[in-house]
């Protein structure tokens, strides 16, 4: 819930109130929301520290919320009193473009007096997402669409493009949101509002260009970054969310200074001893959260709310969360280092083989000319297409397909149409990082402390930017830095696959083709599991926990009750109760389609929406 918000009547003299936006913040968040004439800008935190976070003169009102890493680049211009006086004294000298130098993840809100406009800036990935309203010559924006809504001129209409996206690709993409008339902001933007015009500028844009370097060197400069990365974000009272894999322990041993680490699972399993073990020989403090899988419900409408209905709900983030804050004010994640240094979205080679779907270690060839729906068709992440093709409402059948189609045909054309086309399918990741699915566990952990994202730090990423795709299928670049890193703790076994951790990408796929094999002649067993709701990984198995869990069960049959107020005649209601009633019965499993459907339930209940 931390973040921005604020409103702009195009007079300069109307009296500018945030009170209704402000009563939607919850009390345990600090709160910076003065009123205002014209236009008013607030803040909402975990630790409110004005004098960092407001500057203000004769000229410019300005509020930021996130960090800058590195003041370097702006001596002079006071960034080191403060970000938001670095922002004043750049927009005085006309050289907010120059934004793209900093190493920060945040967004601001400036205010021009003079002029009487409004500008709103996101990051070079929009790490820190804004959302806004624009009508009559007035304008409201908040980070947090539930906080925007609590304006009572904001449209609550449905989107159908989102509904559409939401359970194809369980996110939305571009600038659309679950309402018509909410749009999300790009990365690298500076939005300008007078009352009259809205002019957007990009002050950066994203370019892969290979750097020239080897991979050895490349993979040196990588673990000098990732160490410089870390004693520009380690300061403050941080801890670090450890998994079992290696992004998050190459980070741990890539600090300068031990520091408390983090990590969840269903029970103490296999993922929970390999965080252990890692933390124990890099000297850092480990606290296990172990919470029951059935328990994760009673955090699902709080994690709807904090994501807006932008993606799944992620409990288990949200449920582990009020321990991690207990600990510690910062928070460190590894998420982006998989789907940027390790190729985890350029579009690879798989391998069938009795029935396992074994990713490999090179690229997928692709069309001459690809699109937005051969971005579509390949990095789906939602319910088989036959499960959403069943559920589509007829008559919205083809605007379902065509329209993200054409979306995304939109969003990635810079990189669709350059000279290495396979870079569009990180794009569709990176275009806008808060807007990926994946990220509805980033916005859980910002919900409880502050988050910093080591992968998205300016030195790091532009060597990924630097790295051609082939390098980062393959994934040696990375690997071979956790190795100059810290060699003892990057051949630890990876959680997911059991193998050394530093093992190269062929290596590790003869290894799982071979232990499937095993397995099928009854020569190799899978971990005992206290219960089929538990998981070996972090997480739980959504699919037994929904079948067998009475809570979830039961919040399964109220949606399957309540679903004519859910389809909004996008949706087909008897697809929807029979996929709801295949799963109980176990005659089918449909888990991320009940993932998304009881997302959808808890955003039509929280945020109350209307048909378009």
């Amino acid at each position: 819930m931390i973040g921005l918000f604020g409103l702009f009547h195009g007079a300069r003299d109307a009296p500018a109130d945030l009170a209704p936006l402000a009563r939607r913040v919850p009390s345990r968040y600090a709160l910076d929301a003065p009123a205002g004439r014209g236009a008013a800008l607030a803040r909402v935190a975990h630790m409110l520290d004005r004098a960092n976070s407001r500057a203000t003169d004769h000229r410019f009102t300005c509020v930021v919320t996130g960090e800058l890493f590195d003041s370097a680049p702006y001596r002079g211009l006071g960034a080191e009193s403060s970000f938001a006086a670095l922002i004043v004294a750049l927009a005085h000298d006309r050289q907010l473009d120059r934004l793209s130098e900093a190493n920060a993840q945040f967004s601001a809100a400036l205010y021009d007096h003079q002029r009487h406009a409004l500008t709103l800036i996101t990051d070079r990935l929009c790490t820190h997402p804004l959302h806004l309203w624009r009508g009559g010559g007035e304008l409201v924006f908040a980070s947090q669409i539930h906080t925007l809504i609590g304006d009572s001129r904001v449209s609550r209409a449905l989107d159908p493009a989102a509904l559409a996206q939401l359970f194809t690709m369980q996110r939305t993409f571009g600038s659309t949101t679950p309402f018509r008339d909410i749009v999300a902001l790009p990365a690298g933007a500076l939005v300008s509002f007078d009352g009259k015009t809205v002019e957007e500028k990009r002050y950066w844009e994203m370019r892969w260009r290979p750097a020239g370097l080897s991979k050895r060197e490349t993979a040196a400069a990588l673990a000098t970054a990732l160490r410089n990365a870390l004693a520009r974000q380690s300061s403050g009272r941080v801890g670090m969310l450890l998994s079992g894999g290696l992004d998050s322990r190459t980070l741990l041993a890539a600090a300068p200074a031990p520091m408390p680490s983090f990590t969840t699972a269903s029970y103490d399993n296999p993922e929970m001893a390999i965080a252990r073990e890692t933390a124990s020989r890099l000297g850092a403090a480990h606290h296990p959260i172990i919470f029951d899988p059935a328990s994760i419900l009673e955090f699902h409408d709080e994690a709807v709310r904090d994501s807006g209905g932008m993606y799944p709900a992620s409990t288990p983030f949200a449920a582990m969360m009020p321990v991690v804050s207990a600990g510690c004010d910062i928070t460190l994640s590894g998420h982006g280092l998989d789907y940027t240094l390790r190729g985890y979205y350029t579009p690879a080679r798989f391998l069938d083989v009795g029935g396992s779907h074994t990713r490999l270690p090179t690229l997928r060839a692709l069309p001459a000319h690809p699109s937005g729906a051969d971005v579509l068709a390949n990095l789906r992440q939602g319910p088989p297409r036959a499960t959403v093709e069943h559920i589509i409402a007829p008559e919205w059948r083809t605007a379902w397909w065509e329209g993200q189609a054409r979306t995304l045909d939109r969003v990635l054309e810079p990189w669709l149409h350059s000279d290495e086309p396979r870079n569009a399918w990180d794009a569709l990741i990176l275009h806008a990082v808060s807007k990926h699915y994946a990220f509805c566990g980033m916005m859980a952990v910002r919900a409880a402390t502050d988050l910093r994202l080591p992968a998205f730090d300016n030195e790091v990423f532009e060597i990924y930017l630097g790295m051609k795709p082939a390098w980062r299928v393959g994934a040696r670049v990375m690997q071979r830095a956790a190795q100059l890193i810290n060699p003892e703790i990057a051949r630890l076994p990876n959680a997911n696959t059991g193998f050394r951790a530093d093992l190269p990408g062929w290596l590790e796929v003869a290894g799982l083709l071979g232990r499937g094999l095993m397995r099928r002649l009854g020569l190799a067993m899978r971990p005992a599991l206290p219960s089929e709701a538990h998981s070996a990984g972090s997480w739980q198995n959504f699919s037994a926990l929904y079948r067998n869990d009475p809570a979830h069960r039961a919040r399964l049959l109220e949606v399957r009750g309540r679903l004519d107020s859910l389809s909004f005649g996008v949706l087909r209601i008897d697809a929807l109760a029979a996929c709801i009633d295949e799963h109980l019965t176990g005659a089918a499993n449909h888990p991320k389609l009940l993932r998304q459907l009881i997302t959808h339930d808890a955003w039509v209940r929280l945020f109350e929406p209307r048909a378009a």
